[in-house]
């Protein structure tokens, strides 16, 4: 052990060790290959922590852990990015490393990820490095989402606490973010829990759950024991997140609740969102509305509080315990906790507690797997019992001969056939004067179907619109999507984050624009309406990219913005304001110019081989190496080993064909070749996907990717300064 190690506290060395075996041939270090051995270190532990941390709340592999390190030039202060499986949840870490275990985290590094946060929600990726970059198309589907949560992590080798100043930094980035559903929280992974965590990996612990009910319950003995009551909702978030209860149970164990589940929590997708309302607006109602969990255990241990008999209070103390059904309820349970305890605490939840004891093998899986494959009612198919949707498809077919659909699982008529009512409600949503509903219909359509006071279904059909004003409001939905999809191929950054986000309120705003009595108008008027549909879109778009800014500043967060209905219902009176007065010289309605400053924006990077040969940066006949990651050298090194051959090529400046293998002398793309080299090799449990210019490297100047990298800086900072590069 080195003197550096030895003057390391032994918890930090535990957690040095455990770091250095899970992730040193995972994460690339090659940005410093030519750095001091002792800073090599510091950053792959700093990144190794990062990656740590993405595990412990993801529960993703240390592969995908590894990939989503960032860390290094051009991160904006985001050191790891991490996706839930659902897609709805993104997780955006900074790490700290420190070898004494005093890692801080101050108001310069919280102000420093908040503005890499602001960045990925504006689009603006030009300067983020191409870790990032590979990563683009995930991010963004998660921030377009206006139920998405995104969590800023604080990873620290350290005690975790921060300073007033940083958590209030904190605390308005996760205000400015949120509206509708769109979460941002933030929290700190601190020395112990990483200890604890390791620890873990080396012996996972089994959980032990307590389970009071204080209600009706009964239980069978024959032929396993099996209890079923009911449990209060507050309960089950202390199982998820709880930091310990009256129950005793101790410190949430997140998604490890559902190690023998099929599937984990989908984060807050639609009907996720619609459980925590539910439990909030009406908590002693819950249970009537939802099927409740299912809880396996090995053992149950039984306590009664007074008398010992079948239905009286008792507490439940459940070993090796697993939800292997409802893992959206205890997730949903814990969110709405996190916003108002006392009403959870009146919530009450179905539980079906087996125990596996005496069971023969293979019996909790055959319980997991059939409580996780029933059939389920979605709000949507209590409309078809709904007499106005059949009066509906009668005037559909009497009025105009076209269809209308709206039961689950009716195939939706061809366009210009008719439409769904999916579709349908979608349309009137926007061309509803209340632009809130359209904010909530752009978090998802699940709202649609809510009945009663305020609910949008009662909204929209309570009195029966004629199909001629439902096909007409869908003829200009589909007019004002069309266009929006032919202006965001011509956008970028900001403006194209205003089209991804804002599209249900551009379409209020024309139909707005358009007015209610249009829509009675005779066939050959409607034409003229239709064919005016394109430019109001150019107009009201435009007006919306430049009012964003005007009312809210150009730091505000685009998404979070279309998700909130008070700033919404502003953007829309300032926007008809605007329009109403029309469009002169200084109006912002001109939606060319933001195009023409798309084109003037820093443009992609061209392919790598592409770049490299047109630029003759890399000389004929220069020697590569082949750099496999560990899990390539792992099935294949063998193979590579009995001809070293095998790991070199040489480079020819050519568009498609720019490796000599030195092994067969053939040419090859340096993607091809490596699928040439797993194929030959009979490696049979291959990736589907293959990214070679990443694997073969030039001594001395890095992987074809670091390479390309450097030199479209160079070619972009050029540009910017108006130099001229030359090969």
């Amino acid at each position: 052990m080195t003197k550096g190690v030895q003057d390391m506290p032994l918890e930090v060395q535990h957690i040095r060790s455990a770091l250095l075996r899970e992730f040193q041939d995972r994460i690339s270090m090659e940005d410093f290959e030519k750095k001091d051995p002792r800073e090599r270190e510091t950053a792959l532990l700093s990144r190794a922590v990062s990656a740590k941390a993405a595990r412990m709340l993801t529960d993703c592999t240390s592969e995908e852990a590894a990939a989503g390190v960032i860390d290094g030039r051009d991160d904006f202060g985001i050191d790891c990015v991490a996706f839930s499986a659902s897609g709805s949840e993104l997780w955006l870490v900074q790490a700290k490393w420190k070898d004494k275990g005093t890692a801080g985290f101050d108001t310069e590094a919280a102000l420093k990820l908040v503005h890499g946060l602001k960045k990925l929600d504006n689009r603006d990726l030009d300067h983020f490095n191409e870790r990032l970059q590979l990563l683009a198309d995930r991010v963004h589907g998660v921030l377009r989402l206006p139920t998405c949560k995104v969590n800023l992590v604080i990873a620290l080798i350290g005690d975790g606490r921060l300073s007033p100043e940083t958590h209030n930094i904190l605390e308005e980035a996760a205000r400015d973010f949120g509206g509708l559903g769109r979460t941002v929280e933030y929290r700190v992974l601190d020395q112990r829990d990483f200890h604890r965590a390791i620890r873990e990996d080396l012996e996972p612990q089994p959980i032990t759950l307590k389970a009071a009910m204080d209600r009706e319950w009964y239980t069978r003995e024959i032929p396993y024991k099996a209890v079923i009551g009911e449990v209060s909702a507050d309960q089950l978030a202390h199982w998820y997140g709880g930091k310990g209860d009256e129950h005793g149970n101790d410190k949430g164990h997140g998604e490890r609740l559902y190690d023998r589940n099929v599937r984990q929590s989908l984060g807050l997708t639609g009907v996720n969102q619609t459980m925590v309302e539910s439990m909030l607006e009406d908590p002693e109602g819950f249970m009537y509305r939802h099927n409740g969990i299912t809880v396996q255990c090995d053992r149950i241990e039984q306590e009664y509080y007074s008398k010992r008999a079948v239905g009286q209070p008792t507490t439940l103390t459940l070993h090796n315990a697993s939800v292997v059904n409802g893992a959206q309820t205890v997730t949903s349970a814990f969110r709405a906790y996190e916003r108002d305890p006392e009403a959870v605490a009146e919530a009450y939840v179905l539980v079906r507690i087996i125990s596996l004891e005496g069971a023969p093998v293979g019996f909790g899986r055959s319980i997991t797997k059939a409580t996780n494959t029933q059939n389920h009612m979605e709000r949507r198919d209590f409309i078809a019992i709904d007499t106005v949707q059949s009066e509906i498809q009668k005037d559909f077919r009497l009025s105009l001969d076209k269809e209308y659909v709206f039961r689950r699982g009716e195939l939706d008529p061809a366009p210009e056939s008719g439409c769904s009512v999916t579709e349908a409600a979608t349309a009137l949503a926007c061309m509803h004067t209340d632009s809130s509903l359209a904010v909530r219909v752009k978090g998802s359509t699940n709202v649609l179907w809510g009945e009663g006071p305020g609910g949008a279904y009662t909204r929209l059909f309570g009195q029966q619109p004629t199909a001629q004003q439902i096909w007409r409001a869908v003829q200009v939905f589909r007019l004002v999507r069309d266009q929006l999809t032919e202006v965001r191929a011509k956008l970028t950054g900001r403006p194209a984050a205003v089209v991804d986000s804002g599209s249900l309120l551009v379409a209020h705003l024309v139909f707005q624009r358009i007015g209610r009595d249009k829509f009675d108008e005779p066939d050959d008027e409607w034409e003229l309406v239709l064919g005016e549909v394109p430019g109001q879109v150019n107009s009201v778009l435009a007006c919306v990219i430049a009012t964003v800014d005007i009312l809210f500043t150009n730091k505000s967060f685009v998404t979070s913005t279309f998700a909130n209905e008070e700033r919404c219902a502003r953007l829309v009176d300032a926007v008809l304001d605007t329009l109403e007065r029309g469009t002169g010289p200084d109006s912002p309605t001109n939606l060319q110019e933001f195009m023409d400053g798309a084109k003037k924006s820093r443009q992609r990077r061209p392919q790598t081989v592409r770049l490299l040969v047109d630029h003759d940066v890399i000389a004929d006949g220069t020697p590569l190496l082949y750099a496999p990651s560990a899990a390539e050298e792992q099935a294949i090194g063998t193979w590579l080993d009995a001809d070293p051959r095998r790991r070199r090529a040489s480079w020819v400046n050519d568009r498609k064909a720019p490796l000599i293998w030195e092994a067969d002398g053939q040419r090859y793309s340096p993607t091809g070749l490596v699928s040439r080299m797993w194929d030959v090799a009979e490696w049979k449990d291959q990736w589907s996907t293959v990214q070679g210019p990443k694997q073969w490297r030039v001594s001395g100047e890095g992987t074809l990717v670091e390479i390309a990298e450097r030199l479209w800086r160079q070619i972009a900072d050029a540009g910017d300064s108006g130099e001229v590069v030359s090969p």
